[in-house]
């Protein structure tokens, strides 16, 4: 090694594994490394070399949208249109045999087979075929999200089923070169077995289809299974680097890393449990916050593999009453917002996804919680890049006791979770992790499944709080468990509707005080307070001079009420209105007098985008609660 490339490297146990801390010096004249990188949705090789100079060069598109990127493994999107057979809803899925079937119909992937033509709000299953070429070796098959009820095919063998709709599905296996294919059988019916985790009676729409990106991709015999990148020190830019790898991992790893585009540093590390860790101070750091959304791109090479992945420098906790980011008291100023459109479903395009955030933005809210399942990749980054919080929540909605007395679905909401934090684990927007929404959380049952759940979550990443979101209120027996209370209080709406003699809005405010006043004391009297949900119904277009019930106008002064009332009281954090964009629920099933069209229609905008009166009265109060001087 020349004197003037010098480089200090510091081996250091942990008590999970070694962790490799390196400071980086200028290297010599001939030193030439290639680092590829990427910047929007294309990849780039950058050529450092002092005597050369640095280039950049376009080496081709990345067939996976979202990060983590693996630049050099041969990758395949199988988005596009699918040959389809429609099976009905007689047929047993768990019996179909793909082969046997005639594929007669095209459909979409992404896409959902019951929101468009004869099959719209239709119940049953579909056959999806794709064939394809694909190069021999180790290979994993990733669905982004399918729903419900889903069984998989590869070249005629079946390799596994999804029961936990919206979350990432993954398959490995060796492929022999040539002419492949691959079938899935989508099922969009309730049923305890199949999905047990869906229940009919959920405010939101079941869709059946593949919801999000299809990806196959080799694998070398030694891959980088994930980077997670954790900030340690805010004011420093010191991050911690951990990589886990899949296959048969050498006891020393020679690898080499980069920032931003700039030159690879060499490096090596001991391997305990296939994985590596090592800190580092960012050169030239910027902090990520909503104000300022900077990002930085990591890039680690090991032998036969290569990754690239996005991440901001910020960290999120909570020290007493208040949430602080990168050490800030932070006010949470949020809106809740579905995957839903009515003729696309949960398939979310980029514009409908940039252009709901837009709306966001005009609100002045600076939050969104995701409802009520694993969010699309693609939204997560988006709210990267603008500068939203997030609120990243798995699945589930009004679970009861008997799920959590049951073994299986336990294990499966478990799954969800853990699914659902490592695949967030390097977007700084999601500051908290939530999961089953209004469910059993007043029961004993309940209370040993969200301890589970949370540890499950924690294993995976425990750098971000964690919440849930009550109905239960003062009989609710998890709180002690949770980082942050979350509550869903609709006065006027919901609860507190008794009083005949009088306006219903006059029971917001001494509701959401009364709420304040109880969380000011016990177990959770210094814990941040949030409303995760409050809001009221009204359908675009019907206009009361009386203010009438469903009316804009009525729902317009719901909102303000309900803003004025919690960020008013300093007990309070923030609040997350319900809901952003009207969406569709259950139809002509149940208790549907209170889902008119078969929407729940308590969006600021309705479910084609059309903004409400009440859009611009939370605009206003958004705005007057985000100046300094009206901040508790």
């Amino acid at each position: 090694m020349s004197s003037d490339k010098t480089f200090f490297l510091l081996l250091f146990s942990t008590f999970f594994f070694p962790a490799v801390k390196i400071s980086r010096e200028r290297r010599a004249e001939n030193h030439r490394e290639t680092l590829t990188f990427r910047r929007d949705n294309t990849i780039f090789q950058k050529h450092t070399s002092g005597r050369h100079g640095n280039a950049v060069h376009k080496v081709g598109e990345d067939a996976m949208r979202s990060y983590p990127s693996y630049p050099e493994r041969h990758t395949l999107c199988l988005d596009g249109a699918w040959e389809f057979a429609w099976l009905g809803d007689e047929v047993d899925v768990n019996t179909v045999v793909p082969s046997m079937e005639v594929y007669d119909e095209i459909a979409a992937v992404p896409g959902c087979f019951d929101t468009a033509g004869e099959r719209i709000g239709r119940r049953g299953v579909g056959l999806y075929r794709r064939t394809f070429h694909f190069p021999a070796g180790q290979s994993r098959l990733t669905f982004g999200g399918v729903g419900l009820y889903a069984r998989f095919w590869f070249d005629g063998r079946e390799i596994g089923r999804s029961q936990i709709p919206y979350a990432v599905t993954e398959f490995e296996f060796p492929v022999e070169e040539g002419v492949h294919e691959v079938v899935v059988a989508v099922d969009n019916r309730f049923d305890e077995e199949n999905v047990p985790l869906f229940k009919p009676y959920a405010d939101f729409y079941g869709f059946g289809g593949i919801y999000r990106s299809v990806v196959m991709q080799q694998l070398p015999k030694l891959a980088i299974d994930r980077l997670r990148v954790v900030t340690r020190e805010f004011e420093t830019g010191l991050i911690r680097v951990e990589l886990t790898l899949r296959g048969l991992s050498p006891k020393v790893l020679k690898f080499s890393y980069g920032f931003d585009g700039e030159e690879m540093t060499p490096a090596e590390a001991r391997v305990v449990d296939n994985q590596i860790a090592f800190e580092i101070e960012v050169p030239g750091f910027r902090l990520w916050s909503p104000e300022h959304p900077d990002l930085h791109l990591i890039a680690v090479r090991i032998k036969d593999d290569f990754i690239v992945e996005r991440f901001g420098i910020r960290t999120v906790e909570a020290k007493g009453r208040t949430i602080l980011l990168n050490g800030e008291p932070l006010r949470l100023l949020g809106v809740n917002r579905h995957e839903s459109h009515p003729e696309f479903g949960p398939v979310q395009p980029t514009q409908l996804m940039v252009d709901d955030l837009k709306y966001a933005r005009e609100l002045k809210a600076n939050f969104i919680r995701g409802a009520h399942y694993q969010q699309n990749p693609e939204f997560l980054e988006l709210c990267d890049q603008m500068g939203f919080l997030v609120w990243e929540e798995s699945f589930g909605w009004g679970q009861p006791e008997t799920d959590a007395e049951n073994p299986e679905t336990v294990e499966l909401f478990c799954r969800a979770s853990a699914i659902m934090a490592k695949s967030s684990l390097n977007n700084p927007s999601v500051i908290i992790y939530g999961f089953l929404n209004e469910s059993c959380s007043d029961t004993q049952a309940g209370k040993e499944m969200y301890r589970r759940i949370i540890q499950a979550i924690r294993a995976e990443d425990d750098s971000r709080l964690i919440t849930y979101a009550s109905n239960r209120f003062e009989r609710d027996l998890c709180f002690d468990l949770a980082d942050l209370i979350s509550i869903n209080p609709y006065p006027g709406w919901i609860s507190d509707c008794d009083d005949w003699t009088r306006n219903n809005l006059e029971a917001v405010e001494p509701a959401i005080r009364r709420w304040a006043e109880h969380f000011s004391a016990g177990p959770a009297a210094d814990k941040p307070l949030l409303i995760s949900e409050i809001g009221a119904c009204g359908i675009y277009g019907i206009r009361s001079r009386e203010r009438a019930q469903w009316s804009e106008e009525y729902q317009s002064d719901y909102f303000e009420a309900a803003v004025d009332a919690v960020l008013a009281n300093p007990r309070y954090c923030g609040v997350t209105l319900w809901q952003m964009i009207d969406c569709k629920s259950f139809v002509n099933s149940g208790q549907i007098r209170c889902k008119p069209r078969g929407f729940n229609c308590a969006g600021l905008l309705d479910e084609y985008r059309r903004p409400k009166l009440a859009f611009d009265t939370v605009k206003r109060l958004f705005r007057y609660y985000s100046e300094p001087d009206t901040n508790a």
